[in-house]
């Protein structure tokens, strides 16, 4: 705990716990702003973050800026009041809906985030499962690699969810996918690609066992939305994994990812009406009027549409068409270079945008150990990823520019970890080779302690700092 927060705390600027007795001078509060944007932006902008950050460009985020301020105090609960913040917000899912040929009853919603998109679908199944098959103990089949949002959604919403096994490749096995549907299975999800290694779960066969077994199937392209409608454009191959395959019932796709739109944008889309309606929440006796939902929020922020329908405008097909080519020609570089790479192997398929690595057999190189000496000795920051034990790196736009460098740094960084008898690149592999020796509630206490750290403040606030600073001070 105490190491938790010493890194959070990194970098404190005026900590403050209480109102200032006197409100601070508009030109402080933004030279603060402008203090802790830089302490913000200092770790990615040379191009060595895994995904995080997908664009990087200050004329991008300046123009995002502006249309941020015209419409932060705009909320799309109120229509009337604003007539084109809905007109945004319905384009947006419209537009994406065409990228994904979507058919004349196709519809959506524009959410929060991949993960309301993904509760939301979940939430819809289930109630249709109740009302038209009488379903009272829903359940949903996914591969062990999908997000976990859909796990999340088991949770939140009481639904039952069972984990189909991978092939070599870590798409999901289809006989145990097939297998682990019953009478009280309301959809099966695959993923476009997914997380952890980048694979594209095989669509096609997924959409013949759903139609087939009476159930919904739910593509989750959260996370390469906005490259998989331009790969064949950009001259890349691959599978259909949209509506135009029968059976899929319904897509999620985040705009401010690789549509370089604010954070804060997402979309869920239906095949149909009928499945949507049943994501919709109603109240109608409430005391206060009749009240109806989309999605999860009520108030929801009007900025991140608005900025989200601009985004989309500003690039336009052909402008996401060669961001496509630079991300996915990255990905698909790194991952050759991964290839030949003595000592290495790849973990999954790089079909998108994610390459995930490992210590080849018979090598004795700890994937954990390349990841913590590409931190320490390149400044690389990586993910690592569990079951199996990998390396996981997602392309942007800041990092696809690196793609050289990338490998220079890992064949580097092999040959440091192999010659290394101290063990200082032990760190990531010592914390997971703890983790499975102990149980789950251990591993969850540890985990609330972490979100208790992220959400803590210093406790002490100086005096001086109490009270507005002079006009023009400092």
């Amino acid at each position: 705990m105490t190491d938790l927060r010493a890194q959070f705390q990194r970098g404190l600027t005026e900590p403050r716990v209480a109102l200032p007795v006197e409100g601070l001078p508009e030109q402080h509060i933004l030279d603060l702003i402008t203090k802790r944007k830089e302490l913000d932006t200092v770790d990615w902008t040379k191009g060595k973050v895994t995904g995080a950050v997908y664009h990087g460009g200050q004329d991008h985020y300046d123009f995002i800026g502006k249309i941020f301020s015209k419409w932060g105090f705009a909320n799309p609960l109120h229509p009337a009041i604003h007539p084109a913040l809905r007109q945004m917000d319905s384009e947006v899912v419209q537009m994406i809906i065409n990228m994904y040929n979507g058919g004349a009853d196709a519809c959506g919603a524009f959410t929060t985030g991949g993960t309301e998109s993904i509760l939301m679908a979940m939430k819809a199944y289930r109630d249709k499962g109740k009302a038209e098959k009488g379903i009272t103990n829903a359940n949903i089949v996914i591969c062990s690699t999908a997000h976990a949002a859909f796990d999340k959604a088991g949770k939140y919403f009481n639904i039952q969810v069972r984990h189909a096994r991978t092939n070599s490749e870590m798409e999901v096995d289809l006989k145990h996918l097939n297998r682990l549907i019953d009478s009280n299975t309301v959809a099966i999800v695959g993923s476009a690609c997914q997380y952890a290694h980048g694979t594209v779960d095989p669509i096609e066969n997924m959409a013949e066992i759903a139609l087939r077994r009476k159930v919904g199937l739910h593509v989750d392209c959260c996370l390469g939305g906005f490259l998989l409608p331009f790969m064949e454009k950009a001259g890349f191959k691959l599978p259909p994994f949209d509506f135009r395959v029968n059976g899929v019932t319904s897509i999620s796709v985040d705009p401010h990812k690789y549509g370089f739109a604010p954070k804060g944008s997402s979309v869920v889309m239906f095949a149909n009406k009928n499945l949507r309606h049943h994501m919709y929440c109603y109240l109608t006796e409430w005391s206060g009027g009749i009240y109806a939902t989309p999605t999860m929020s009520g108030s929801r922020a009007g900025a991140p549409v608005a900025a989200t329908w601009a985004a989309m405008c500003k690039f336009g097909e052909r402008g996401y068409i060669e961001t496509t080519k630079q991300i996915v020609g990255a990905t698909k570089k790194i991952a050759e270079g991964i290839r030949k790479t003595e000592g290495l192997k790849l973990v999954g398929r790089p079909d998108v945008c994610v390459v995930a690595f490992a210590g080849a057999e018979g090598s004795g190189i700890n994937c954990y150990a390349i990841a913590d000496c590409m931190r320490q000795q390149h400044e690389w920051d990586l993910a690592t990823c569990q079951n199996p034990p990998c390396v996981h790196f997602a392309l942007t736009l800041p990092n696809s520019q690196n793609a050289d460098q990338f490998l220079e740094d890992l064949e580097e960084a092999v040959k440091t970890v192999k010659e290394d008898t101290t063990g200082k690149f032990n760190s990531t592999a010592g914390v997971y080779g703890m983790a499975a020796s102990l149980p789950a509630s251990f591993l969850e206490n540890a985990a609330a302690a972490y979100l208790d750290a992220m959400s803590e403040v210093q406790t002490e606030t100086p005096a001086a700092d109490m009270e507005a600073p002079a006009i023009g001070g400092a």
